[in-house]
């Protein structure tokens, strides 16, 4: 084993083993409206029906934990490589097999040393490991790990990009597909004008340059069309199949923006979110479940650790789970090395007129936003205030950041800035400190519904809550099964139970006025597969389709301290309602 790779095995994830089948305007407002909440959440409490002592117990059928202190035995990866340059004139860089960073040849240095194992099929999930070193300057830093990972995962990347953003302009309305484009070419020409007039002196710009470098070196990774094996480090702002990747979540609300499809769901896939503090507060625990169509499992765990001037970017190394290709979780969920653990749920808008406040210029996307947050922020209210910076109004969701730094275990939480939220629609986003909620509560949830009543009104779903529950904060399936069943979790085993739970035909909580009368999206991990074809179902949302959770992704406070998570890869099965393994076989 590399010196290098030591080192990057000191920050390793932890992972469970199950099996699937896959090809697969910052607005500076804080909310004072505590008091009001507070009376609707301790109403919601009373009303509340007490727990049911006799309830099944939950189902746990995961292999054994992964638990060696260097759990990577010799071998395990498929593939290294690593990237050198030439120490006095780095205006090429060049590619090794292997990771042994003393291979570089006389003169040169290792910028960038990558390893990777595709475990899809064994454990759903890719594992990618890219380390860049302090020789050299950020700009050849970020190229050369942009390329290691294309290179890497470039299989990976075909394969996702097949299976999602190739689709992007299928069932489109005329015009649609190159409205689209026309947008996207509009908004990078803008960035690039705006990191060419102010990366030198901004650090914000400077790194919306460095990451659009990384980019580059992915699409030249993933291309690879040098046989020679030299690569020209430099920044490209393209429209290509790479930057696509990356704005996954964006195009939920950009088919909105330039109306895509007339029968087009205001939904878009849902996640659930949790954190918990243990009896004594013992232990703060943090968890999401990502909800999408089965076409995106093709997943990666990833680390990245940048050799950069932490007083500048306190967050150089993350870990993640993430896609081939993409920088951002767009799960999300993220840690990182300033103590920040990033998660967030998507807020639908209802309220189309919104989306013309959608424009081409003055705005970053959502991914971009979220890997700068986390790339620049010390505190939780830092990243919120940096992530609410240029506000795209797409991929509208709910984050909520934790800072790890700020917990004490057997002490008394603090009282302020533990835990902050941001939710974000077209042309607003309010942000606010919510650490009183978990010191009142002994937990906080996410469930893709607003928080903040400001967000509530606007985004329209203030009007639907008072149409149908499914819409209603507090009061929705997830919301009350969370509330029910908070006090359960106790570690990491019960946290796991809580969020792959599903056991949509027999808790009160999974029916609905429906034939037939219940819906496995009605759980805290959905699987509309399983949801009858021809049911009848009181809102869409709540019917068969492509739709369910993908993962599980877990922490507490021993695991955070190095940057370790542990996963489940693929729908959620078995538990007390013994629901079937998910399999394309069985998809009609």
């Amino acid at each position: 084993m590399s010196t290098s790779s030591k080192l990057l095995f000191n920050l390793i994830f932890l992972f469970y083993f199950t099996w699937i089948y896959a090809t697969l305007k910052y607005d500076d407002e804080f909310i004072s409206n505590k008091l009001e909440e507070d009376n609707f959440w301790d109403n919601l409490l009373n009303s509340q029906k007490p727990e049911n002592k006799n309830s099944n117990k939950y189902y746990n059928s995961v292999e054994k934990l992964l638990s060696l202190d260097d759990p990577w035995p010799k071998g395990f990866f498929n593939k290294s490589i690593t990237i050198c340059a030439d120490v006095k004139s780095p205006n090429i860089v060049y590619k090794i097999d292997g990771g042994d960073i003393t291979k570089c040849k006389k003169g040169q240095k290792a910028v960038a040393v990558g390893n990777y194992r595709n475990g899809q099929n064994e454990t759903g999930w890719g594992i990618l490991e890219i380390e860049t070193f302090a020789d050299f300057s950020e700009e050849i830093q970020s190229y050369a790990a942009g390329l290691a990972e294309g290179l890497l995962t470039k299989n990976q990347i075909h394969l996702h990009y097949l299976n999602t953003a190739s689709q992007i302009c299928n069932n489109a309305s005329a015009g649609y597909c190159d409205q689209l484009h026309n947008y996207i070419k509009t908004n990078l020409k803008w960035i690039k004008s705006k990191v060419n007039s102010l990366a030198k002196n901004d650090i914000y710009w400077r790194h919306v340059e460095l990451t659009f470098t990384q980019l580059t070196g992915i699409n030249d990774g993933y291309e690879d069309i040098n046989i020679s094996g030299d690569y020209y480090p430099r920044v490209e702002f393209k429209n290509n199949s790479i930057l696509l990747i990356q704005m996954s979540g964006d195009f939920y609300d950009l088919e909105h923006v330039f109306k895509k499809n007339p029968n087009l769901e205001s939904e878009p896939s849902h996640c659930s979110g949790f954190i918990k503090i243990t009896e004594g507060n013992e232990d703060l625990l943090m968890s999401h479940v990502s909800m999408a169509g089965y076409n995106t499992m093709n997943r990666i765990l990833k680390l990245y650790k940048f050799a950069f001037d932490t007083k500048k970017s306190p967050g150089n190394i993350v870990t993640f789970s993430g896609y081939p290709a993409a920088l951002s979780s767009a799960d999300d969920y993220t840690l990182t090395s300033a103590g920040l653990l990033s998660i967030e749920t998507t807020i639908a808008v209802f309220n189309e007129p919104l989306y013309e406040k959608v424009k081409e210029n003055k705005h970053l996307h959502c991914w971009l936003r979220s890997y700068l947050a986390n790339r620049l922020s010390k505190t939780a209210r830092d990243w919120v205030q940096l992530f609410g910076r240029y506000n795209s109004g797409t991929y509208n969701n709910q984050w909520t950041v934790l800072d790890y730094k700020l917990f004490k275990p057997k002490q008394e939480l603090p009282q302020t800035d533990l835990i902050w939220i941001l939710e974000q629609i077209p042309g607003l986003v309010v942000s606010r400190d919510v650490t009183w909620f978990i010191k009142s509560y002994g937990y906080w949830p996410s469930y893709n519904i607003p928080f903040l009543s400001k967000i509530s009104e606007l985004s329209g779903f203030s009007a639907k809550g008072q149409i149908n529950n499914w819409w209603r904060w507090g009061f929705t399936p997830r919301a009350k099964i969370f509330h029910r069943d908070h006090k359960k979790v106790k570690d990491l085993k019960t946290l796991r139970e809580l969020m792959r739970y599903n056991n949509y035909q027999h808790d009160e909580y999974s029916r609905c006025k429906c034939t037939p009368p219940y819906s496995a999206e009605a759980s805290i991990s959905t699987r509309g597969d399983l949801n009858t074809p021809d049911g009848k179902w009181e809102v869409p949302g709540m019917g068969f389709r492509n739709h369910g959770s993908i993962d599980y992704k877990g922490t507490n406070f021993e695991l955070f301290k190095q940057l370790r998570f542990e996963v489940v890869g693929g729908p959620t099965y078995g538990g007390p309602g013994n629901l079937p393994y998910f399999s394309w076989a069985l998809q009609k």
